[in-house]
């Protein structure tokens, strides 16, 4: 679908986790891409709303000890902003959105933030009479997610390479992770061949696991680090949780 520098690709969120990794592949695909993040101002949004042909919506706030008004400013608020410049522009494009799957839970204030978020892209959706699509996405890990920010993977494997105890409070947590890498290829996958009829979607491929295994994993990573030998065969989560420790590690050798 898009595949020439003719079609302009918005990011919401560009500099976050998901859309730093997205954006490195993007690239290489040579797409003429427009970024947006949490210090632009609303009249840059606009502006790249107004050259936009797709819009790729990550931004969002995801840290626990966000206040309610920031979760309903950066989940909410944003959407909406989005929204309302499209209807001010009569522009009709679809949209790509990274939710979560707190947006069924509706436990926190996380949760319930996206899914109003959630809502006003289905209303739009609606609205132009053309697809969307609403990803639910678990827990998200990968190269390049921050340490003691929200993700327990992150801030294990730090611990892990900086000698820092892991606690793990309950080792029978069941967890469902998924890589960022697969949710990049997923979501360009979708641009490149058009959105689906089903507005909400869940990942392909999801991992099951506890915590406990994950800090046995990590572990076992540490004492082979500097082994030329080892291989891990047959093991799909354990080899793509392995890449993100490579790359911490590495990173956290740079001289």
């Amino acid at each position: 679908m898009f595949n020439s520098k003719s079609y302009n690709i918005l990011i919401t969120g560009s500099n976050g986790f998901i859309g730093k990794n997205l954006l490195k592949k993007l690239n290489i695909d040579d797409f003429n891409i427009l970024e947006f993040n949490r210090n632009d101002s609303l009249d840059i949004l606009e502006k790249h709303i107004i050259q936009s042909d797709f819009i790729i919506h990550l931004a969002g706030e995801v840290r626990p000890n966000s206040s309610g008004d920031d979760f309903k400013t950066s989940n909410t608020l944003l959407t909406q902003n989005i929204i309302n410049i499209l209807k001010k522009q009569d522009k009709k494009i679809p949209i790509l959105m990274a939710s979560t799957i707190h947006a069924k839970l509706l436990k926190n204030e996380y949760g319930k933030t996206k899914r109003e978020a959630e809502v006003l892209i289905e209303e739009y959706s609606k609205y132009i009479n053309t697809n969307c699509s609403i990803y639910r996405l678990p827990h998200v890990f990968g190269e390049g997610c921050k340490a003691n920010y929200n993700s327990v993977i992150s801030t294990w494997i730090y611990n892990s390479i900086n000698n820092i105890e892991i606690n793990c409070f309950d080792r029978n947590i069941e967890m469902h992770y998924v890589y960022v890498q697969d949710i990049v290829d997923e979501f360009i996958f979708t641009i490149q061949n058009g959105l689906q009829n089903d507005l909400y979607i869940e990942p392909e491929k999801v991992y099951i696991t506890t915590l406990g295994e994950v800090v046995d994993i990590i572990k076992e990573f540490k004492k082979n680090i500097q082994n030329v030998n080892y291989i891990i065969n047959n093991f799909e989560f354990k080899q793509k949780l392995f890449n993100t420790y490579l790359d911490y590690y590495r990173s956290s050798n740079v001289k």
